[in-house]
């Protein structure tokens, strides 16, 4: 009996539409709520990465020549690590030297390189100069209030040094970016042990771009 009556119910529905004359397709269209161009299938999504990852690149260098990099990608080809290579160009830098001298002879120099070590100052170099005139050079600085300030230092110690600019051309140098191993502490962790070709060059850590 319920089953008579609901099929009574829908012809009357049907039947009053077809009299009113009322048509489905005229009625607005259904508006899809799911933007299909902004879907993407699960595999198509990038990897989570933790915070730090979200701000934290590796790179392996500086390298001074091709060679040491290439060298190196061949160690990370064997680690399935994939990279980039990356050459930064040759450009000129300012920098502030601090100094004594010069000096005519080479005793002279001996004696003056005695004074520092017996003064505890043991990180210090010859800098052979135009005509025959020799440096030793104490520092090399990027900034002149860096370079100021270790003249004071300095002359805390009885030492009185110079400072001059210099324009040093630096590069190119040669560099490898990572990617994909910011969450593989493992594999990070032997990049870290590597002896890489130069006194320079190792894994570092850069801001992402």
């Amino acid at each position: 009996m319920k089953w008579f009556f609901a099929l009574l119910v829908l012809a009357n529905v049907g039947m009053y539409l077809w009299a009113t004359g009322h048509k489905t397709s005229d009625s607005p269209p259904v508006r899809s709520l799911v933007n299909a161009n902004g879907m993407r299938l699960l595999n198509e999504l990038p990897a989570a990465r933790n915070d730090r990852s979200a701000n934290s690149c590796y790179r392996i260098g500086p390298f001074s020549d091709e060679s040491g990099s290439i060298q190196a990608g061949e160690s990370l080809n064997e680690l399935s690590v994939p990279y980039t290579a990356l050459t930064i160009k040759k450009r000129e830098v300012r920098a502030y030297r601090v100094y004594l001298g010069p000096f005519n002879t080479s005793e002279q120099i001996e004696r003056q390189r005695n004074i520092l070590r017996s003064s505890g100052i043991n990180e210090h170099y010859v800098k052979s100069e135009r005509a025959a005139q020799d440096l030793i050079s104490l520092g090399l600085f990027s900034q002149q209030a860096r370079a100021d300030e270790f003249m004071r230092e300095l002359i805390n110690k009885d030492v009185r040094a110079k400072t001059r600019p210099e324009n040093r051309t630096l590069g190119p140098t040669y560099w490898l970016e990572l990617h994909d191993v910011e969450s593989n502490q493992a594999v990070l962790g032997v990049l870290r042990e590597i002896q890489w070709a130069g006194d320079r060059a190792r894994l570092r850590v850069f801001p992402c771009t």
